[in-house]
């Protein structure tokens, strides 16, 4: 079963991106909901302050948790919090990069040093933490950064490295690509943040 958070801003087509299966869970996050109602998605359960929720009237017959304003934790860190309470196989956030705010898309990617095994998935992006190898087959840009340092080796790539060490910051790995069908990422020490782009929206 997998459970998809749901935060603004949302993406304009998730179906095109995820497939919600009956059994799958969807938390919706504050006024992630009005954009989740337009897609005609289940929500089975509102999480938020909802003070970005214009329209309240969207929280009529829905499994609600509704979070003081003035509180320690983001809607969509709860929310991550109260998915990994519940069985599940994996956990896949959808949006809350882009918008107005670019505090809270900073804010998730800080989310993977709390929940290292999510994915993010956005409008044209997605976005993991890896520390072991892998195989890689994506057509679009493939940016690698260090979470917080690393060392690793990249084969297939237009840029390899050969035990090169990411350290805290360095955004060498930005904007790679794979010369071979498919690429390998070898990790030595150390984590990475990949984020994997569409070339289209690039």
């Amino acid at each position: 079963m997998t459970i998809f958070i749901m935060t603004h801003p949302v993406p304009n087509d998730v179906k095109s991106l995820v497939t919600i299966k009956e059994e799958d869970v969807v938390i919706g996050v504050d006024q992630a909901l009005s954009a989740i109602y337009k897609q005609r998605i289940k929500v089975d359960l509102a999480v938020g302050d909802f003070d970005s929720l214009k329209n309240k009237g969207l929280l009529h017959g829905l499994n609600t948790e509704e979070l003081p304003t003035e509180k320690d934790v983001t809607d969509s860190y709860y929310a991550l919090k109260r998915a990994h309470e519940m069985p599940h196989d994996e956990i896949i956030l959808i949006g809350g990069a882009g918008g107005e705010r670019i505090e809270h898309a900073y804010a998730h990617m800080n989310l993977f040093y709390h929940f290292p095994k999510i994915k993010m998935i956005t409008e044209h992006s997605e976005i993991f933490k890896l520390d072991k190898h892998m195989q890689i087959t994506h057509k679009g840009y493939i940016n690698i950064f260090p979470y917080h340092e690393a060392i690793i080796t990249l084969k297939g790539f237009k840029y390899p490295l050969d035990s090169y060490h990411l350290s805290p910051f360095d955004n060498l790995g930005i904007s790679n690509e794979l010369t071979d069908d498919t690429g390998k990422i070898f990790i030595e020490k150390g984590s990475i943040l990949v984020i994997l782009t569409n070339k289209k929206s690039a």
